[in-house]
């Protein structure tokens, strides 16, 4: 019992997006939007700041407050008020995602037959919907439960794509935006991504999964890994036809190169297995630096297998624009150089092979291989020329997960080890 916000207090801590484990949220109302909703039932977008922990974070909030209590709606129950009103998760409760598509793309909520909604059940950081038309699961809506000042990379990057015809990305179909209250912000106001909605691709199968079942077999997928480079090198094309690029200038250069030896740092104190490649890896970031950069562009920021789409009768389609999770939001829509995705990709195949009992070593070398052959073929990179930057940085790809792995799965250390031998060994 309490108010709504005391409700929501009591349950965030258990959702698998909130962020504050170990900690009681402190949470205030910063904004509160209501949506056009039918009779008895009230829609609200709660934005909520989390002052508790070493930095206050903003949330979304959905929610849909109801007089009656159905026992179907017991699972997404946030909590009842002192006055008797029941407080739902929204993106659970149809009326919230019928009144959420009206307002993203209204002229598709009026015409189209939306006949359900539900919601994917894995996602870790937001809440994604699934429309289903005339029957058929046909858009995917994904609501932001973090919010950040400024607009989503993932809404940047997709629309831009999608308004370019590119078809490497799920067709866009709208975004839903707020203010709020920020008094970092030199007008005391913040803009940023509620929502956004794209076409959801019911044939796609996980790039990752796909490249399992390969590696497992042992079985030819270089045509398959040659097609997803050159698909990669045309969504590089495509941005930075249509979003701004940079020059790389040398404190630039400089401070890509600093963060490098920084994390490498980390690793060694965490990992004394490094030790030993310390000084080779060191030897590669200097070539690195020294050598020509290209021109810098906004990129896909955290490119592996996962976030690629085989779908049928289209080939390779990539998700997730949002980048990589460690990189403050800030960060993630700066330009950036192209050779980072190219080597988080390299880097997925050998997590593929590694993954795979027996190690198919030289079934990840044939795949990482075709990659490189039909993203330089498509996009005219010079393998040859940049192989000390390419290699810088799937050095610090493999060094990061070297971090990641020893925190996290200890077993799976040897993965971004052998990754590193062989990097350091060629170089």
């Amino acid at each position: 019992m309490g108010n709504t916000l005391e409700c929501i207090s009591e349950w965030i801590s258990e959702q698998r997006w909130y962020a504050g484990k170990g900690h009681v949220p402190q949470l205030r109302e910063l904004s509160r939007q209501s949506l056009p909703s039918e009779d008895g039932v009230a829609i609200h977008l709660l934005l909520l700041m989390d002052d508790e922990g070493a930095l206050p974070t903003l949330y979304q909030v959905p929610v849909v407050e109801r007089r009656d209590l159905q026992p179907a709606d017991r699972r997404f129950l946030i909590g009842q008020t002192d006055d008797g009103t029941y407080v739902f998760d929204g993106p659970h409760d149809p009326v919230f995602t019928r009144a959420l598509l009206t307002a993203i793309a209204p002229e598709l909520a009026a015409t189209a037959n939306v006949t359900g909604s539900s919601v994917l059940s894995a996602e870790q950081s937001n809440t994604s919907i699934i429309y289903s038309i005339d029957g058929a699961p046909s858009i995917i809506c994904k609501v932001f439960r973090a919010l950040h000042n400024g607009e989503n990379p993932d809404v940047t990057l997709q629309s831009a794509l999608s308004a370019a015809g590119s078809t490497a990305v799920p067709r866009f179909v709208g975004e839903l935006s707020s203010e709020w209250e920020d008094i970092g912000q030199p007008n005391g106001r913040a803009r940023g991504n509620l929502a956004f909605a794209q076409e959801f691709l019911s044939s796609a199968e996980d790039g990752w999964k796909v490249a399992l079942r390969f590696a497992a077999e042992d079985s030819d997928f270089t045509s398959l890994a040659r097609d997803l480079g050159t698909a990669t090198a045309g969504v590089h094309a495509t941005l930075a036809e249509v979003l701004p690029t940079a020059e790389a200038t040398p404190e630039g250069v400089d401070a890509m190169i600093a963060s490098f030896d920084r994390r490498l740092s980390i690793a060694t104190r965490e990992v004394p297995a490094l030790l030993k490649y310390t000084d080779r890896v060191t030897a590669v970031y200097s070539q690195a630096q020294s050598g020509h950069w290209p021109r810098l562009q906004r990129i896909h920021g955290d490119f592996h297998l996962g976030q690629a789409l085989l779908v049928t009768d289209r080939g390779w389609v990539f998700v997730d624009f949002e980048g990589e999770p460690m990189r403050p939001m800030s960060e993630r829509d700066r330009p950036d150089v192209t050779v980072r995705d190219v080597a988080g990709m390299l880097r997925s195949f050998d997590y593929a092979a590694g993954s795979t009992d027996g190690w198919p070593t030289e079934w990840a070398t044939a795949c990482r291989e075709a990659f490189l052959e039909g993203y330089c073929a498509a996009s005219g990179f010079d393998l040859e020329a940049h192989r000390a930057l390419l290699d810088a940085f799937e050095l610090d790809k493999a060094v990061y997960e070297a971090i990641y792995e020893a925190r996290n799965r200890p077993d799976w250390l040897s993965i971004p080890l052998r990754g590193i031998d062989q990097l350091t060994t060629h170089a």
